[in-house]
């Protein structure tokens, strides 16, 4: 599993949910692209990853001839989709993405529908969507999932109960969060062996 941090960085439950789905035999590969870049830590920052270098670190993920999940989370969606729209339909095939509720837009105003960005051609790609139900985003989901289909993405949803963005990491959890928090391993896992992500 490629696991890509939030414009907020790798958390503390982040952290302990990649041990423990290592300590089940997910190797898994954690990258804060700001971080890594020397970025700003901003929504904004995630536009200015390189998308060469996330090809290459796709290519070489799938290099080893192992199945290959990618975890994005947020903003992170759009550096990891603009990259996997440079692979060829069939690497991409071998591929299944979670995005944790994606940030995808080009322009939010409350009250109106956004717009989001074309990422370029995701034919061949298997998408989950796991979005909190308690998010401001929520209501754009399926707008969200046509962009994603019009792209040629293959895409799926889960919609996460009494939860809000980046549950696990709130300065003020809910003491469902906080439970739900640590076994972000357990969903993750789940998730990873549902219809349409399992090969």
């Amino acid at each position: 599993m490629l696991w890509v941090a939030s414009e907020r960085g790798l958390s503390g439950p982040e952290i302990r949910a990649a041990h423990k789905l290592a300590a089940q035999g997910v190797e898994v590969w954690a990258s804060d692209l700001l971080d890594a870049f020397f970025l700003p830590q901003l929504a904004s920052g995630m536009d200015e990853v390189p998308q060469q270098d996330m090809v290459d670190w796709l290519r070489a993920a799938q290099g080893g001839g192992k199945q290959v999940a990618v975890l994005a989370i947020s903003r992170a969606a759009v550096p990891l989709l603009r990259g996997l729209a440079s692979l060829t339909p069939a690497q991409r095939s071998r591929m299944c993405v979670l995005l944790m509720h994606p940030n995808l837009y080009t322009v939010a105003e409350p009250l109106l529908e956004p717009e989001y960005l074309n990422v370029g051609d995701l034919s061949g790609l298997r998408i989950r969507v796991l979005q909190p139900r308690r998010s401001a985003a929520t209501p754009w989901l399926s707008g969200l999932l046509d962009q994603l289909a019009l792209q040629g993405a293959g895409v799926a949803h889960v919609i996460l109960e009494n939860a809000r963005e980046s549950y696990w990491a709130r300065e003020s959890p809910t003491p469902f969060e906080v439970a739900e928090g640590q076994r972000l391993d357990i969903l993750l896992l789940h998730e990873l062996n549902a219809e349409g992500c399992k090969q």
